[in-house]
């Protein structure tokens, strides 16, 4: 156990990623990174907004090839009737992977959201977001509004399959106490509390929900249970999809800030 008590003894650094801006219009086409993710359009009236989204391979290549002929890109919806520069409407957020991108794409490509969620969801419609909550020892992600949240919950946005959630997370648990550490998870109808274990575990996990972050402790956690677990085929899909839940979160919290600026 001496891994887990040097992690545990560790210091971690909880921030925020900074949000990729889309480049300005005297800017080189070079300051674009050579890495996989979304190359997106954002849509906005004053009740929805639209998320137009493009996965690619290599974001630079590709923001310079719709810059060239927009009207090769019909689904971006770039050319419209407004005036402004496709150069202002076109934005990007690199991601780890191109399975991250699909995966972002395949959430949110074309779908229709409400601008203030808050005001217009209710027990009938409980809304698209996730929501997260600290209750003492315990912190609560809730799946929809129509659970009891309060003025202090924060929204992560939609990110992704209830379930699939559920079914991940009680894998993580189940991993973590194998492995001597203690995770408790509680599944209720449309939330989930986590708590009772290693502090630096759930400070983990609610940087992960809140801004989107793996840190290098969470990697190194991860090197751990792999060392002292004989099945690697649930550790590697567990990690990959808690990448992808931080992913979808990071993109989110850029959405919102686009919508705000």
């Amino acid at each position: 156990m001496d891994d887990i008590e040097l992690l545990v003894a560790e210091t971690f650094k909880h921030f925020h990623e900074t949000h990729p801006e889309p480049p300005q219009e005297d800017s080189s086409h070079t300051d674009l990174p050579e890495e996989p993710g979304i190359i997106y359009h954002l849509q906005k009236t004053s009740s929805i907004f639209v998320i137009r989204t493009l996965v690619t391979s290599n974001i630079r290549d590709c923001y310079e090839s719709i810059m060239e002929r927009p009207d090769n890109y019909p689904s971006l919806r770039l050319i419209e009737e407004d005036s402004a520069p496709v150069q202002k409407k076109l934005r990007f957020f690199p991601v780890e992977s191109l399975n991250q991108a699909e995966i972002i794409h395949d959430q949110l490509n074309n779908r229709r959201f409400p601008v203030h969620e808050e005001t217009l969801c209710n027990l009938s419609d409980p809304g698209f977001s996730w929501w997260l909550t600290s209750k003492g020892q315990f912190f609560q992600v809730s799946f929809t509004m129509s659970v009891g949240l309060d003025e202090s919950s924060v929204k992560l946005g939609p990110l992704g399959d209830h379930q699939l959630a559920m079914k991940n997370f009680l894998a993580f648990s189940e991993l973590l106490q194998n492995c001597g550490l203690d995770l408790e998870i509680q599944n209720e109808v449309n939330r989930v509390q986590i708590g009772n274990g290693e502090d630096f575990v759930l400070d983990e996990l609610r940087d992960l929900f809140e801004f989107g972050v793996v840190s290098e402790g969470f990697r190194d956690l991860f090197k751990i249970l792999a060392r002292h677990s004989k099945d690697h085929s649930t550790i590697e899909t567990i990690w990959f999809y808690l990448q992808e839940l931080a992913a979808m979160r990071r993109f989110w919290i850029q959405l919102q800030y686009d919508l705000n600026s």
